[in-house]
């Protein structure tokens, strides 16, 4: 659970020491009966020994092996350090060897985050989205629950927020959207037989045919043929400044999500900017990707998580940490739907003896070194969309607007997972 970290160094010992330190994490006080206790019984044989050292004999070697030739305070000195050293070694490998057992597979947090969480549960994590307009609006709904502040950086790929979305956006007084780039970069897709689409809408118009080769950036006053031809790549990377509020909430984010969110136009598009990808390898914080509940036809046909884990891997350099799929796809006429335009759900491979459909957070194995955690995100939703003109349903003298039934990914329900998934104990 606990084995393969780096050692930390001086300064994460350090803020880890005023973490345990601070009132309400009910560990000093046990630290300090069993610092007594190990001294009523060190006193106890001590007692013993020196009586026995004054009344029998002991070999020679014996004067060696009590340090007895260095000066007394010397001597305390090393017994202290070593003392002190075990016990807390000892407390802390016993902690983790009992959490082992009892904690959740999912949960993968250092002991001092496990125990900080759960004893102070109003230090929430800041918590940094590369996500759509909507996937953005469903993380804020409930954000109170997993953390303190929400910050979401704005996708490259995904052009001008609806100011509808914006306003209630701007309801989260701590809540903010940072856009990366001040100039203007154009999203382009090559299809795998050469053909290329250009700008997010003709990426995202797509409905069928041959899949995506590949996504990248294209500057101002550079031709995307020329681009494409340049390099052969599968991933390319954008110098494009990035403006240092971005890079700032990056560094001091303690939870990067990716998503939800149309997969090369929304989450991708960010990660070929140079640095925001080096600030994300840099960063220490937990990386989770909550995977789209349907596939994306035309963009992400036939692909399962594990597609999607690699993508993230390769455009953005880095490993996640976990990944949150939807589990329940219970509404057949739903499924039929979704199936018919060519969409299917984004399921993660179940392990024997689990029993599929669950509706329980659970871990379901591993990709690429992300955990992979299955629970119930989603739910039925209505949603409008516009008339097609010159359609049978529309009125004859203008545009309208129809209600569908979608799945969707549900602010309660993926609150309630983040939640579990971060160590938050929810907000009552």
């Amino acid at each position: 659970m606990f084995a393969g970290r780096p050692l930390p160094d001086f300064q994460s010992l350090l803020a880890d020491l005023g973490k345990w330190s601070r009132l309400g994490m009910h560990v000093k006080r046990w630290i300090l009966l069993l610092v007594v206790s190990c001294t009523a019984i060190s006193l106890g044989i001590a007692f013993i020994l020196v009586q026995v050292y004054r009344t029998q004999p002991f070999p020679e070697w014996v004067y060696y092996a009590t340090l007895q030739p260095l000066d007394r305070s010397w001597r305390a000195l090393l017994f202290l350090v070593f003392g002190v050293g075990g016990v807390g070694l000892a407390v802390v490998q016993l902690n983790r060897s009992l959490l082992s057992a009892v904690q959740p597979p999912y949960e993968q947090g250092r002991l001092v985050d496990i125990v900080y969480n759960y004893r102070l549960p109003q230090r929430r994590p800041n918590v940094v989205a590369f996500a759509g307009h909507r996937g953005f609006l469903a993380l804020q709904h409930h954000r109170e629950r997993y953390a303190d502040r929400l910050t979401c950086v704005a996708s490259v790929g995904d052009g001008h927020m609806p100011p509808a979305i914006e306003i209630e956006i701007a309801r989260g007084a701590t809540d903010r959207v940072l856009q990366p780039v001040a100039e203007h970069v154009v999203l382009c897709a090559e299809l795998e037989h050469g053909t290329l689409l250009t700008g997010g809408d003709a990426i995202r118009a797509r409905r069928g045919g041959v899949p995506v080769k590949r996504v990248f950036l294209v500057r101002p006053g550079e031709d995307a043929g020329a681009v494409a031809r340049a390099s052969q790549d599968i991933v390319g990377t954008c110098p494009s400044p990035v403006r240092a509020e971005v890079l700032h909430a990056i560094a001091d984010a303690d939870v990067l999500v990716f998503g939800p969110g149309a997969f090369f136009v929304s989450i991708v598009p960010n990660l070929l900017l140079t640095e925001v990808a080096d600030a994300i390898r840099a960063s220490r914080a937990r990386k989770v990707l909550v995977a789209n509940l349907m596939t994306e036809p035309g963009q992400t046909d036939l692909y399962d998580v594990g597609d999607y884990v690699r993508a993230i891997h390769a455009y953005g350099g880095f490993t996640l940490d976990y990944v949150i799929v939807n589990s329940a796809y219970s509404d057949r006429v739903l499924n039929e739907r979704y199936a018919a335009s060519l969409a299917s759900p984004v399921f993660a491979e179940v392990r024997s003896g689990e029993p599929d459909g669950s509706r329980a957070m659970r871990k379901v194995g591993t990709e690429d070194g992300a955990i992979i955690i299955a629970a119930d995100v989603a739910s039925r939703m209505a949603e409008r969309v516009p008339i097609r003109a010159g359609s049978r349903d529309g009125p004859p003298g203008g545009a309208a607007t129809t209600a569908i039934a979608v799945y969707r990914h549900d602010p309660a329900k993926l609150a309630s997972v983040l939640a579990g998934l971060l160590g938050v104990t929810e907000a009552r």
